[in-house]
């Protein structure tokens, strides 16, 4: 163990030894202390450039999730004050700094059943785990990656775990291309001839523009929350055409029942006439 270092202030005592020979010990050897070498600054701005990225670096930091940054944490896995090198953030006169660190997403191990399945929901529904499976409550490399991704996720927009879930949750964590191909919805020009037609046979009319959007939209979203399942599992979202005739009931009731009477008065004078 190193020794404690002195504070300003602390003296030290010795005892001068009492000389019982009449040999005259040798005097103690005097060693010159080796002088600082100097670096130029292009030199130690290169130093410190490879320590913020984490090359070459063994001065007991760690480096950050998903940003480029590295801090000396103590026991409790805090910033040490005035450790912190890299990105950060200033909104006003705060500066944001990343609050996950390696080895991090290895807590998720340590929590109970419970709270590891309520973890692996929210990350399911937010897209962290990119339609890998999980086990509920059973922590395997698919839950520690999703837990990952989710860390740095926070740390790549300077918030907490915590926001980044529930952010997730109106905007899914995409993790790249692969999956926005496998989380793709229908097209808007798409459902809004299916929508048009439907609404043809329920109401007799066209939905206007803004009716239309709206429609699209939520069902878009119900796709999407289909595709992201609990367990991975691609969920089967209903019909267009399905979707579109229980939503354009629900909203324009009254309508749609005026509308089907009237297609039944119809049919009842045609057989009366015949």
């Amino acid at each position: 163990m190193a020794p404690k270092p002195q504070k300003p202030g602390d003296t030290t005592t010795s005892t001068v030894p009492v000389v019982t020979s009449t040999t005259v010990p040798p005097p103690p050897p005097t060693t010159v202390p080796a002088a600082p070498v100097a670096i130029s600054p292009e030199v130690a701005a290169a130093l410190a450039a490879a320590a913020q990225f984490g090359f070459g670096v063994s001065d007991g930091t760690t480096a950050a999730l998903g940003v480029a940054g590295r801090a000396q944490l103590d026991a409790t896995g805090r910033i040490m004050p005035g450790t912190y090198t890299g990105q950060t953030k200033v909104i006003g006169s705060n500066e944001l700094r990343p609050q996950y660190f390696e080895g991090d997403e290895y807590d998720i191990t340590t929590f109970d059943a419970e709270t590891i399945i309520g973890l692996q929901k929210s990350l399911q529904k937010g897209g962290y785990f990119l339609g890998s499976t999980y086990s509920p409550g059973i922590v395997r490399d698919s839950t520690v990656a999703a837990y990952k991704r989710a860390l740095e996720d926070a740390n790549q927009s300077f918030i907490t775990f915590d926001q980044a879930i529930e952010r997730s949750l109106k905007f899914p964590y995409s993790g790249g291309a692969t999956s926005l191909k496998k989380y793709r919805v229908t097209a808007a020009a798409d459902l809004e001839s299916v929508f048009d037609k439907v609404s043809q046979n329920v109401l007799g009319r066209s939905l206007d523009t803004e009716q239309l959007n709206k429609l699209v939209k939520t069902y878009q979203g119900t796709e999407l929350g289909s595709l992201q399942s609990q367990a991975g599992v691609s969920a089967q979202a209903p019909s267009a055409q399905a979707f579109g005739e229980t939503r354009i009931e629900q909203t324009n009731q009254d309508e749609s029942d005026a509308y089907k009477f009237a297609q039944y008065a119809q049919v009842f004078e045609k057989l009366l006439g015949q």
